[in-house]
């Protein structure tokens, strides 16, 4: 009898201990959202959020800060009503977080109601789209973001990121739409984006500032192509600096460059198409003819890179460098046919024969 009372005295107090440990990891919270009035009722008390189907109120971000190691699914279409203005529409923030995109979601910018073929130079003011500020290993994947207005993903203040498997579709602006840049990043570190599609009118890719960042299994279709776009900041070198940026496999078709790295100012203007651009000649959106070195380019590699261009005015290749601004460039195994016009350098890098 003394042996079987002390046997259930310790189960019972085993089982206080486990119950105790259970205990210690609350559930996580999960929330399903389908009205823009409880997004930030769920985002303050939930770990775990499905937004089903909301529209968000015109000239209002949907500003969600998520709790540290949250979960963000988008499920649905998520609506945007129109209103002219800077925006952003959407702005996601946090550490360690994780933002799915699940089957059948999409994004909608409206992006009919705003385009006018004047993007940044004009018209009726038009919002960004969609601002990512995150850091700790977080993951974006799977997004399916439709008709941005313009510039359609912006990553700032962000480092250990990675964006994955994302679908951007601005292919029905091809008349209309301007500045509608694919992935924008500025002031990040060490972030991957990879095996996505950009159909766009600007830019697929445009680092302004940072490092360690690597681009893979891009395919770019309609913009501006692969870019380096540096300069921005007249007052602040050390925001003017871009280093360790890795592209490979990646896909441009039927753009204006399929590689441009350009210094000084942002955008390009004309119909001439290149394959490799390199121009230390921008202000204020255009080709002034008279580069600077100020903002150097040096130790870039290019290698194993093949296309073939169309339309009159395709140049291969377009060196145009400021005095002592490009240095320590090595080329290899570079093959771009079907051009009108030949290549052209005032800098030649080794390994290359312009």
């Amino acid at each position: 009898m003394w042996f079987t009372c002390n046997i259930v005295a310790f189960l019972a107090c085993l089982w206080v201990v486990l119950a105790s440990s259970f205990n210690e990891t609350e559930p996580r919270a999960s929330c399903t959202v389908t009205s823009y009035s409880k997004v930030a009722e769920a985002v303050a008390s939930c770990s775990e959020i499905v937004l089903d189907g909301i529209t968000v109120p015109a000239e209002t971000t949907l500003d969600i800060a998520l709790q540290d190691g949250a979960e963000l699914r988008f499920q649905n279409e998520i609506k945007f009503e129109y209103a002219a203005w800077d925006g952003p529409l959407i702005k996601i923030s946090g550490r360690g977080i994780t933002v799915l995109g699940l089957l059948g979601h999409s994004l909608d910018g409206q992006g009919s109601k705003y385009w006018d073929g004047k993007g940044d130079g004009g018209g009726k003011a038009k919002p960004k789209f969609f601002r990512i500020e995150a850091t700790g290993g977080s993951l974006f994947q799977n997004i399916n973001l439709n008709n941005c207005p313009k510039h359609c993903v912006t990553i700032a203040n962000s480092d250990s990121l990675t964006l994955t498997e994302w679908n951007i579709d601005v292919s029905a602006g091809d008349s209309q739409g301007k500045n509608t840049d694919g992935f924008d990043i500025a002031s990040s570190n060490n972030i991957v984006i990879e095996n996505s599609v950009v159909k766009n009118q600007d830019d697929c890719v445009a680092v302004n500032h940072g490092t360690n960042m690597k681009f893979s299994g891009l395919t770019c279709v309609g913009g501006h192509g692969l870019s380096l776009s540096v300069g921005k900041s007249k007052t602040d070198a050390s925001a003017n600096v871009v280093s360790n940026i890795v592209f490979t496999n990646c896909t441009v078709e039927n753009s204006r460059n399929g590689i441009h790295v350009k210094t000084h100012s942002d955008a390009t203007t004309g119909i001439t198409r290149y394959g490799i651009n390199i121009q230390e000649d921008y202000e204020e959106g255009s080709s002034t003819g008279n580069p600077k070195g100020n903002i150097p380019i040096t130790a870039l590699t290019m290698q194993n890179i093949e296309g073939t261009m169309a339309g009159s005015d395709s140049i291969p290749v377009y060196i145009l460098c400021g005095t002592d601004g490009c240095a320590e460039w090595s080329w290899s195994s570079i093959s771009i046919t079907g051009n009108d016009t030949s290549n052209y350098c005032n800098y030649t890098p080794d390994g290359f024969t312009c």
